[in-house]
């Protein structure tokens, strides 16, 4: 894994992790696939429900283990996936959208887990189990999903490459899209 793309899953990570949304379970439950699949489809549906549609690039989905005080491997890992806003949204669009995300989400009964209402930045819970977070940095906008529940496969890193195949770069997540809604 290159250092930006490490440094780009790992940032998002932190932010779960910090926030307390990852608080490990006694007995992990799900498969690592099963865990993408449901982050996947809580990212789509929040993608669904933006109009007008955004483009969007999925970072790879990743895996870090969990450990205890000691250091020692506690038998689960969390997931995560970055999904990348592809479409530039203007400045005073961006809160038009995080409204139309966090209403949705409400409506689909996550709850509030983290809100930062200067950035915007904000995190809700579903009732699978997904953390789902809108995040603005800068120019860049990332819808992340993660989940903690899940069985340690045996190695952390990357499960899959998103949709970058040669590897992540920093650059690849600058939005380069131009909409005549979104844009303005």
């Amino acid at each position: 894994m290159n250092s930006r793309r490490a440094l780009l899953m790992g940032a998002t990570a932190a932010v779960f992790v910090s926030s307390g949304v990852l608080a490990g379970c006694s007995s992990p439950s799900m498969e690592v696939d099963e865990a993408v699949k449901k982050m996947d489809a809580a990212m789509d549906d929040t993608f669904a429900a933006v109009h007008p549609s955004l483009k969007w690039s999925d970072g790879p989905a990743g895996m870090s283990q969990h450990r205890d005080l000691l250091n020692r491997e506690d038998g689960e890992i969390t997931v995560a996936r970055n999904r990348y806003v592809r479409t530039k949204v203007s400045k005073p669009k961006i809160a038009v959208l995080a409204k139309a995300v966090e209403k949705n989400w409400k409506a689909k009964g996550y709850e509030l887990e983290y809100q930062n209402r200067k950035v915007p930045s904000f995190s809700y819970g579903t009732p699978e189990g997904v953390s789902v977070k809108f995040d603005v940095r800068g120019e860049i906008l990332i819808i992340s999903a993660a989940i903690s529940d899940t069985k340690y496969p045996g190695h952390s890193g990357d499960i899959d490459d998103g949709d970058y195949p040669n590897g992540l770069d920093l650059d690849d997540t600058v939005p380069n899209v131009t909409d005549p809604y979104w844009s303005k």
